[in-house]
């Protein structure tokens, strides 16, 4: 039988951790003592994604400056607050901390909780979700072993769990997939199993011809619609213009017109770009992926950055994680529980996406 006595802490220290949502808000006011109106933050802690974001007195990038905080950093986050004094016209919002406030553009909402262990794991495995502010995958169940990819995997990122085993700290670790290597393995505490509940559609008594997707590039953002009434609408960040080394320009902008979702996948480890070159990328994990063009283009969420309503992708749709699997779980094909690839039967199966 394997061991579930790992402590919280030694599970952190093991994993290298530093310690459906509308993207409108209530309007930013102010109080008559001047202090910024604090909203409820929709998680407890956030995730640095950068080097050097600042931390300030006060919701303003002219407020001084109280310290740095370091890539990979994990803060306790108490509140939000739009303030027009951002570092953006598009993305207003704070995030109050116990040092002061942080600018969301490079703070990801995380979790920090390890998980129960499944004691088993079916033939055909299950689709897990990283429930801590970030993981080590490391190639051997050991906490020296390499790590499999340059970075750590952030809250969110989706994994298919194939074996769970003893590790050599005698602790539960799961073997898992992330659709292009299977012979990956994580602490079992540091994934969230997910449940029918997470795949379950969303409307699916509405007919196929009465929904449809907006991507309004101008605006970075979707909106859905019920027989043309909105029922959902979230900031996004589309296809962008990379400039290469030497100059060059590519553009990777998202293609425009009607499509059709045609293929899905609960995760996708996602590589492309030129490699050395700045337009460059190796993401595992991708969660809630729709992909609805026959060059791959897709709504997919994004855990590398949480600036939304400007365009940065290599062409895809990046939505919050909670966002994606919204749009995952609402349009056509609808997905069975478990599966890894959900594919339509006819072209014109798949739901609506207009992209203007």
């Amino acid at each position: 039988m394997l061991s579930t006595s790992i402590s919280r802490r030694s599970l952190l220290r093991i994993v290298g951790v530093g310690v459906p949502v509308f993207f409108l808000r209530t309007p930013s006011l102010v109080a008559a003592a001047g202090e910024p109106v604090v909203t409820k933050t929709r998680r407890p802690f956030a995730r640095v994604m950068n080097t050097g974001v600042p931390v300030r007195e006060q919701p303003s990038v002219k407020a001084r400056l109280v310290r740095n905080l370091k890539w990979n950093e994990v803060v306790a986050v108490s509140g939000e607050v739009l303030s027009d004094e951002s570092p953006s016209a598009y993305n207003k919002l704070w995030y109050r901390t116990a040092d002061g406030y942080v600018h969301s553009r490079f703070m990801q909402p995380v979790e920090n909780a390890p998980q129960p262990v499944e004691r088993s794991v079916p033939v055909d495995g299950f689709w897990a979700q990283t429930a801590l502010a970030s993981i080590i995958v490391r190639y051997k169940p050991d906490p020296l072993a390499g790590s499999a990819y340059p970075m750590q995997l952030p809250f969110g990122t989706n994994l298919q769990v194939l074996e769970v085993v003893q590790g050599v700290d005698k602790n539960p670790w799961y073997r898992v997939s992330d659709g292009i290597g299977e012979q990956f393995f994580v602490p079992a505490e540091s994934l969230r199993r997910l449940g029918a509940d997470d795949f379950a559609p969303i409307a699916p008594e509405v007919p196929l011809h009465d929904k449809r997707i907006d991507v309004n590039i101008k605006k970075q953002i979707v909106v859905a619609y019920e027989n043309d009434k909105e029922v959902f609408r979230a900031r996004c960040a589309t296809g962008a213009r990379f400039t290469m080394d030497d100059g060059s320009v590519k553009d990777y902008g998202t293609t425009t017109g009607d499509h059709r979702i045609f293929l899905k996948t609960p995760s996708r480890r996602m590589i492309g770009g030129t490699k050395g070159q700045t337009d460059f990328y190796d993401l595992p994990g991708i969660p809630w992926v729709s992909y609805f063009t026959a060059s791959r283009i897709a709504f997919h969420g994004a855990y590398w950055h949480n600036d939304f309503g400007y365009p940065r992708s290599h062409g895809c749709v990046n939505l919050l994680p909670e966002d994606s699997q919204w749009v995952y779980r609402w349009t056509t094909p609808v997905v069975t529980f478990g599966e890894r690839w959900t594919k339509v039967a006819r072209s014109d199966d798949g739901s609506l996406v207009r992209v203007f």
